[in-house]
Parts: C-alpha cells; sequence; structure tokens
C-alpha cells in the first residue's frame, strides 16, 4: 500500500513538471538553452584543468586541496542555479533547449548533493522515456549514488582502473538481470558497453 501511495505521489510530482515544461514560450526556451550553456562551460572548466594542477603541484599538495575547495564551492552555486530552473520549467528536454543545455542539468545534478540526486532522478527518467534526455546519463547518476553509498550499481555504468591500468566494474548488483535493466533504460548490453570501454567481460560478474 505505501508503495502504491508512493508512486501516485512521484506520478504527480511528475506531471506537474510535465506540465510546466510544455508551457514555456521559445523566446524563453532559447533563454534557458544559453544560460544552459554557460552553465555547462563554468562546471566543466575547472575539471579539464585539474589533471595540469596536479601534475604541476602533486596529488597532496595543498594547491591541488585548494583547487578542488574552489571547485566543491562552485558546484553549490550551480547546483542552485539548476534546481531553479528545474523547479519553475520542469527537466527541459533536448527538443526544447538542445542535447549539450540538456546534457547541462543532469552534469550540475551529478556533481551536486544526493537530496538533489534523489529529488530530480524521477524527472531525469521520465525525460529519458521520452527520449527527451540520454540513458546513460540516468544509469550514472543512479549508479553513483548506489556507489557513494556503498551499494552495488543496477545499470554498470560505473568503473574503475586499477594499479595495472585495467579496468573494471563496480559491483554489479544482480548481475544476471543487468541487460534487462540496460534494455529498459535504452541501453545496449552490458556486454557491449564492457567491450566499448575495454572492461574485461569477466568482471561483470563481479558482485558484492
Amino acid at each position: 500500500m505505501k508503495r502504491i501511495i508512493y508512486l501516485i505521489i512521484i506520478g504527480i510530482f511528475i506531471a506537474s513538471f510535465q506540465t510546466k515544461a510544455q508551457d514555456i514560450p521559445q523566446i524563453k526556451l532559447d533563454s534557458l538553452k544559453m544560460k544552459l550553456e554557460t552553465l555547462f562551460m563554468k562546471d566543466q572548466i575547472f575539471r579539464r584543468m585539474y589533471k595540469d594542477v596536479e601534475k604541476r603541484y602533486g596529488q597532496e599538495s595543498d594547491e591541488i586541496e585548494y583547487f578542488w575547495e574552489v571547485v566543491e564551492k562552485q558546484d553549490k552555486v550551480l547546483e542552485k542555479e539548476v534546481v531553479a530552473i528545474i523547479e519553475k520549467y520542469g527537466w527541459l528536454g533536448i527538443s526544447q533547449v538542445g542535447r549539450l543545455a540538456n546534457t547541462t542539468i543532469w552534469g550540475v545534478l551529478q556533481h551536486g548533493s544526493v537530496a538533489s540526486k534523489e529529488k530530480y532522478a524521477p524527472l531525469l527518467k521520465e525525460s529519458v522515456l521520452l527520449k527527451e534526455s540520454q540513458p546513460k546519463h540516468y544509469a550514472r547518476l543512479i549508479d553513483r549514488m548506489l556507489i557513494n553509498s556503498d551499494k552495488p550499481q543496477l545499470y554498470g555504468s560505473q568503473f574503475e582502473y586499477g594499479l595495472d591500468g585495467k579496468a573494471t566494474f563496480f559491483p554489479i548488483k544482480n548481475p544476471e538481470t543487468v541487460n534487462k535493466r540496460r534494455q529498459d533504460l535504452g541501453l545496449n548490453t552490458i556486454q557491449e558497453f564492457a567491450k566499448q570501454k575495454g572492461i574485461e567481460l569477466g568482471a561483470v560478474l563481479k558482485t558484492k
């Protein structure tokens, strides 16, 4: 019964945002597109620099520590801006603001708080099912949340490189059904994904 009530609440929540998104004038969508693309630049610029900073000052240096402090502060500012957009206009789809601006919403939330990820993940999933957002973004959002909570991922989107340079998946929940979950979301098989990323197929069966 609790689950049914929860699903009804989520359905109402999603529907309200969809209604908002449908009523936006084109001139406003163009303005939101420009704003989101600017936020994307701000979100990425420091992350594209960190390797150079790390190489110059070292992994454990005060400089690299300060670098990430600056990034974290900026992440919070960007998260507030994106959340304000979602709250007012809903999860803007690719057909409304284009692929880059749509990606910005996910990208900023990916670097944001757990609370924001949990709150807006249902909207992203609905957008994915409507083919207005990319399936891989939802998979990465959910899987990263799970891994950060020390839980096995659902879609197998997250992997890491060992000291030997080889990539392995973080633990996957019920790996025997991972392809069904991926297919429902619109992703290719875990075998195809592993091949694309150069991950040994045996690692797919690694469980926690």
